[in-house]
């Protein structure tokens, strides 16, 4: 289990969610038998999430997340603590299972959950409840809890936690900072919060589909060397699997492993071994023709890149202006762009360095052919053909990305 790829699958999937994923901690807890949360944190059993498929962690941490998101501890004050779980439960795994996350054995499963919000819900199920103690149940298979009395069981989540943390009051200064963005979420309800991050994902694709239909084009030789200001980068499902592109150039670096550990005088001793990383080099067009939008979508797959290899990353235009390591997603976020003019892919091919193996171009492919030969892979965002002398092209078309916005969405798997 990679807590960070999570955590990344978590922030791509559920942008609104973005501000909880970060500022939750993951914590391993043995005493947890599965994963839990406090209102807070995350708890988890690492056995536990080891036993489940890479779709099911993203759905036990994502349920985790839509608790403390939406509040679902502190809102539980009042109420009939057994349906309230139910409830929560739910609606959340309801709309989980519509993104096309497979719900995990013996959670809660009403498909028509899917309709509510939590509190209408709760409402609902408590009314067959009380029907229920009042000898009024009738046939089961019309009682929509699906179950009798309080046989409750939520699956991976038992909200072993939530008694406690009702009764802990939270610093009044976190709760000013916070209260807006709760307040938000509270007001709005799961089902318009779900719908709203259905709205934001296909938002970001169309923006990248009207950047690519209406490119300006004849920038010419000029260059313009001004800054270019991305905010809000952002990340988003890699539109290409860079493990696959990219095994075939690993390079090795030295890295400590107990894989093989001896004992010395009593103490483990690790030895250095050589760990796989490939290495590559990125040059991003940023003339005239390529707007905010593709460039940030651009520096979203080199984040994703990240993930895969080390990575090195410059600007150009009819000059290139230095690469820049890029360590980790931030550095991403603080780059400073050149550029603006003209596209002169002469200087794009020439910036390489000769031992790297993995050399990428970004680009709307808007200028004339290098006469240099270069095995790099050319990342083309557009419809505009290209024909190098060398390596390998790669178009991401609408027709791509209308696959990509499906698959996000649960329509194709």
């Amino acid at each position: 289990m990679n807590l960070e790829t999570i955590k990344r699958k978590l922030l791509v999937k559920y942008p609104l969610f973005g501000s909880v994923v970060a500022n939750s901690n993951f914590i391993l807890e043995s005493r947890v038998a599965t994963v839990e949360t406090n209102g807070e944190n995350i708890y988890y059993n690492a056995n536990f999430i080891e036993a489940i498929t890479n779709d099911e962690q993203i759905f036990v941490f994502a349920h985790e997340i839509c608790h403390i998101a939406f509040e679902h501890i502190s809102r539980s004050e009042g109420k009939d603590i057994e349906t309230w779980n139910i409830a929560t439960d739910a609606v959340i795994n309801a709309f989980l299972k519509q993104d096309g996350l497979p719900i995990i054995k013996g959670a809660i499963d009403i498909p028509k959950a899917i309709n509510y919000d939590a509190e209408e819900m709760y409402a609902k199920l408590l009314e067959g409840k009380k029907k229920q103690q009042n000898g009024n149940q009738g046939n089961d298979s019309k009682n929509p809890i699906g179950q009798k009395g309080n046989n409750y069981n939520g699956g991976h989540d038992t909200h072993s936690m939530w008694a406690k943390a009702t009764q802990i009051k939270h610093n009044e200064n976190e709760e000013k900072k916070n209260y807006k963005k709760i307040k938000r979420i509270i007001d709005l309800g799961e089902k318009e919060i779900f719908k709203q991050n259905k709205i934001i994902k296909k938002k970001q694709l169309e923006e990248l589909q009207a950047s690519l239909a209406s490119k300006s084009h004849g920038y010419g030789n000029t260059t313009n060397s001004e800054i270019r200001n991305i905010t809000d980068i952002g990340i988003s499902k890699p539109l290409i699997d860079w493990r696959i592109l990219l095994k075939e150039a690993i390079k090795y670096d030295v890295d400590w492993s107990y894989q093989n550990a001896g004992i010395e005088d009593g103490v483990v001793t690790a030895y250095l071994e050589e760990m796989p990383r490939p290495e590559t080099e990125i040059v991003l067009d940023t003339s005239g023709s390529v707007d905010e939008t593709l460039l940030r979508n651009f520096l979203r797959e080199c984040k994703n890149i990240l993930q895969t290899s080390k990575v090195k990353v410059g600007c150009f235009d009819t000059q290139f202006y230095g690469f820049t390591e890029i360590k980790d997603i931030s550095d991403i976020d603080n780059l400073t762009f050149y550029g603006g003019g003209g596209t002169n892919f002469e200087v794009a091919v020439n910036a390489f360095t000769r031992r790297v193996e993995n050399k990428i171009i970004f680009t709307d492919g808007e200028s004339n052919m290098p006469s240099t030969k270069v095995d790099a892979i050319w990342i083309v965002f557009g419809e505009k053909k290209i024909n190098p002398l060398d390596g390998k092209v790669i178009y991401i078309d609408d027709k791509q990305l209308n696959k990509l916005y499906e698959m996000n969405n649960g329509k194709s798997r």
